[in-house]
């Protein structure tokens, strides 16, 4: 349990590095954990954060004990501000620690690139739209409906549909996307499709 809050506070003090100058709020924050995840999984490059993710039907897939725990011991070294309404800013402290820091550690310039290039991708997105796409997909629905209480990472619906998507591209379009462009485009499809099928509802 210590060795995975450390590991969470790595993270999110990397998250919230990337984040530093977007509004986020706390549970903002877990649910892009969460998505990162996924894709590290689908890409193969990165060491899992979390191997079991709790279901929450009101908050989508979070670990919430934990990611708050961790944010928790990240506020008490006075790196955060966490207001009433639980949006996160980011102090100097937090920025001076990674920036003295990432330069000497290959390990952690490698994580924060990787998160750097995602929270920019993902940020870009509106939060109603990343809750309704990621948080109605197939293994939250299925955990939701039958009452279950945590999904594992390695069985996850999202990856999947991120295999389909790159095998469409190379074999009927034969246009061989890095697993980068792949997760880029499939978000841009997904995320295109979410919002048509909002507008066509009206």
């Amino acid at each position: 349990m210590y060795i995975q809050i450390k590991k969470l506070e790595y993270y999110i003090c990397l998250f919230l590095y990337a984040l530093k100058n977007k509004k986020i709020s706390k549970y903002t924050l877990f649910r892009y954990v969460y998505i990162y995840d996924v894709v590290c999984d689908y890409l193969g490059n990165s060491e899992k954060i979390n191997e079991i993710f709790i279901v929450d039907k009101d908050l989508g897939m979070n670990n919430v004990l934990e990611l708050t725990e961790a944010l928790n011991e990240i506020n008490t070294r006075d790196y955060i501000d966490i207001n009433a309404s639980f949006e996160i800013y980011v102090k100097e402290e937090l920025i001076n620690y990674v920036d003295s820091t990432y330069r000497s550690s290959s390990k952690m310039n490698d994580d924060l690139n990787r998160i750097l290039y995602f929270t920019e991708i993902i940020s870009s997105y509106s939060e109603d739209v990343i809750l309704a796409v990621f948080f109605s997909e197939p293994n939250v629905e299925d955990a939701i409906n039958r009452g279950k209480k945590s999904i594992n990472l390695s069985s996850n619906k999202l990856q999947e549909l991120l295999l389909e998507f790159e095998n469409v591209a190379i074999n009927k379009f034969n246009n061989k996307l890095d697993k980068y462009d792949v997760f880029t485009s499939w978000l841009d499809y997904v995320f295109q499709s979410y919002l048509k099928g909002k507008s066509d509802e009206k």
